[in-house]
This record gives C-alpha cells, sequence and structure tokens, in this order.
C-alpha cells in the first residue's frame, strides 16, 4: 500500500512560483469548479492519501472572506492551528492547561469536514519559561507529562501530530536549543516515545511526525533527519512521517529529480512524506491579483509533479 503523502499548503496564499524564471508573467486561465483538495484527491485515487490543506488561526475565524474560502473541503481539505497548539498557548503554566482557541479551530474543521493537522508539541520556540528554567529530569517529566495531557485532550481530533519540530541544525547537528543542551538528543526520543504509547493506549489514529525545514533534497540536515528517524525506528520508536517544511521565493530554482531522490529514501524505509508550511514568496512590486494567482499556480503545479511522481515507491 501506498504511504500516505500529504501535500499541505500551511500559509494563508501562495502568491508567486518558486520555479521557473521568474520574469515570466503568466495568466491564470483555470476555470474548473474543481478546488485543489478536490484536484489532489481525483488525481490519487486509489494510491493512499493525498490532501491540500492550509493553516488557520483563530483571528481568521472572525473574518468573513477567509470563512468562506475554507467553507466546505473543496480548496483545503485539512487545516493545521498555526500557533493553538502550541506549548506556550496549551500550558502557559505548569499544570494549567487552556485549549480553548484550538478547540474552537478544531470545531470548525470538523463542521466544514476537514482533517486537522495537529502542530506542534515539542519546539524550542513558542514555551513558557518556566519550562525552560528546569533540569534535565524535571524537564523530560514535564514534556512527557505536556504531550501526554495535550493528546488525550485531542484524541482522534488529528489526522497527524507534528511531535518534535525543528531539532536538527543546518550542519547536520543537533540545534543547540534549551533541550539539546539539558537533555541531549534524549528529549526527541523520549518525545516520541511518549507520542507512540499515549497512541496505542489511546488507540489512536494520528500518524506521528518529525518536522523541519531545508531538508527537501538531499544534504548534511535532511541526512541527519533521516539517520535520527532510521535510529528512532530501528528501536521500535516510531517516527512515522516527515514533514518537509517547503518555504520559497519566485527566485528559487529545485530540481525536481532532486527532491524526488530525498522522499524515495524515507519511503522506501516505511515513513510517510508530507509537504509543509508551503509558501512561495514573491519579490515582484504590486503584481495584480490575476498574474499573482498564476504564478501561484506554475508553484502548485511543480510541487504536485512531485508528490504525483512514481518515484514515491510503494510501502
Amino acid at each position: 500500500m501506498m504511504n500516505a503523502f500529504i501535500a499541505l499548503v500551511l500559509g494563508a496564499s501562495v502568491l508567486a512560483s518558486a520555479f521557473g524564471d521568474p520574469r515570466v508573467m503568466i495568466e491564470s486561465t483555470y476555470t474548473d469548479t474543481k478546488g485543489l483538495n478536490d484536484l489532489a484527491k481525483s488525481a490519487w485515487q486509489n494510491r493512499g492519501g493525498k490532501y491540500m490543506g492550509t493553516a488557520t488561526g483563530i483571528k481568521q475565524l472572525s473574518d468573513p472572506y477567509y470563512i468562506q474560502k475554507l467553507n466546505g473541503t473543496s480548496d483545503f481539505g485539512m487545516i493545521t492551528p498555526v500557533n493553538a497548539m502550541k506549548w506556550d498557548a496549551t500550558e502557559p503554566k505548569q499544570g494549567v492547561f487552556t485549549f480553548e482557541d484550538a478547540d474552537k479551530i478544531v470545531a470548525f474543521a470538523n463542521s466544514t469536514g476537514a482533517r486537522v493537522r495537529c502542530h506542534a508539541l515539542v519546539w524550542h520556540k513558542q514555551v513558557p519559561e518556566w519550562v525552560q528554567v528546569l533540569q534535565k529530569a524535571e524537564l523530560l517529566e514535564a514534556m512527557s507529562n505536556h504531550i501526554t495531557k495535550v493528546m488525550t485532550h485531542f484524541g482522534n481530533s488529528c489526522t497527524a501530530w507534528d511531535v518534535v519540530n525543528e531539532a536538527i541544525a543546518e550542519d547536520g547537528s543537533y540545534r543547540e536549543s534549551f533541550w539539546y543542551k539539558k537533555t541531549g538528543k534524549e528529549y526527541i526520543s523520549t518525545a516520541f516515545k511518549t507520542a507512540n504509547e499515549v497512541k496505542a493506549n489511546l488507540s489512536l489514529e494520528a500518524r506521528l511526525y518529525y518536522n523541519d525545514f531545508n531538508i527537501n533534497v538531499v544534504n548534511n540536515k535532511s541526512d541527519a533527519v533521516f539517520e535520527m528517524a532510521t535510529d528512532l525506528r530501528s528501536h521500535k520508536i516510531w517516527v512515522e512521517g516527515i514533514g518537509f517544511q517547503s518555504h520559497y521565493s519566485n527566485n528559487d530554482s529545485v530540481a525536481g529529480a532532486k527532491i524526488f531522490d530525498n522522499f524515495r529514501r524515507f519511503t522506501v524505509k516505511h515513513m510517510d512524506v508530507a509537504v509543509t508550511e508551503l509558501d512561495v514568496k514573491t519579490s515582484m512590486a504590486n503584481p495584480t491579483m490575476r498574474r499573482r494567482d498564476g504564478l501561484g499556480l506554475r508553484g502548485y503545479l511543480f510541487v504536485d509533479k512531485i508528490i504525483s511522481s512514481a518515484a514515491i515507491l510503494p510501502a
């Protein structure tokens, strides 16, 4: 069975293509009534999961235009809370959990029929001061408790969880975060071990992901992520998928074959791959909406070529 390959547009909009000649202006001629998510699902019938999604903050839920775009799942079949599930939002004081904003986003997703990608349990940013001052034993205990309480609260509302976010530095070493300085790489294994235990104990369906940026092609950083994930899996600590953050600008040029080769090595090890946090910035001055949409479509078509590739092997 094909590994679930989930394409996620996690910005409010895709502004311009990251690929090809940025000087070329393209007029969008798209007239089909099908949205991005509809097209994604129909393109991958009987080949595993493929979805187009978007990030949503609590403020967007009071924006009528934004609500209109998210109403139903034609364009976006998955929603990711931008900040509402991060540690500073869910446990601002030790043992005091607040889920009001996140619950509103989950309820909205449920009302539209969209899935929810839950983000993120362990990160070095947006963490309350009370967490950062703890020493190793207390820090790992607080982290395990946080993961357990948050995953338990949301239960099967989550299709996927970003368990650990951005733990690897650009050179392939471990990021010198407060987590690493106090626990070494143990916090990563403990986080995934805890998440796996909660998933098993509650019979949750959520897939457990590691998420990071600048790992779309083979390089020192993606090598380190691959080694970390495969090592954890060899100890039956399941990293079930990798989120490949995809931040581009219209000056970037990325060869699809290089991305194929990188993604392929994860899928042959039975890990899902997900295009996450996809955004494409334009350096154009005041582009018209029509031209901006056309460039955005180019970016989408390039990414779609990647995620439809036969290089993504069955697992």
